[in-house]
């Protein structure tokens, strides 16, 4: 990751049209933190470059406090690079970094807005199911939903 990455991933999340200025604000953080903390951060990146920036990317580390459980932060596929597999893909390598970090469980948590489902179908899809749901969690009716597998 480079310096550049963090204004990068800015950009590329704020053209998914999903999240909203906070979150985008937020991804950008953990790589600014990522790059200031190193492998410390507990923030890791996989990326799929385009010819002329990143096409999409994912934000993964270990849950702190935790037994050999990750998660996936951020999954971010820029709407010019979408029917191509990325989002398949993306989460296939990183589920396989995890791994070989020895993690036996792959978490992610995403909001329960219907404008979220295609996140709920990419994850059932990558053989995740519904671990937990948090009504109202993150604003009323914007519930938090807990998505998983064992590895």
């Amino acid at each position: 990751m480079t310096a550049e990455d963090s204004a990068r991933i800015e950009q590329l999340v704020a053209r998914t049209g999903v999240f909203n200025a906070e979150e985008v604000q937020i991804a950008r953080s953990l790589a600014e933190q990522a790059l200031i903390g190193g492998p410390e951060a507990g923030y890791e990146f996989l990326f799929a470059d385009g010819v002329q920036s990143i096409e999409a990317y994912t934000c993964f580390g270990p849950i702190p406090d935790t037994d050999r459980r990750y998660e996936l932060y951020w999954i971010a596929v820029d709407s010019q690079a979408q029917r191509r597999g990325l989002a398949r893909a993306l989460p296939a390598a990183t589920e396989k970094a995890t791994a070989s970090r020895g993690a036996m469980r792959f978490f992610a948590e995403t909001s329960g807005l219907p404008s979220y489902a295609p996140a709920h179908a990419l994850y059932e899809r990558s053989g995740c199911r519904l671990y937990a749901t948090n009504s109202d969690c993150h604003a009323e009716g914007d519930s938090l939903l807990v998505f998983g597998k064992a590895l």
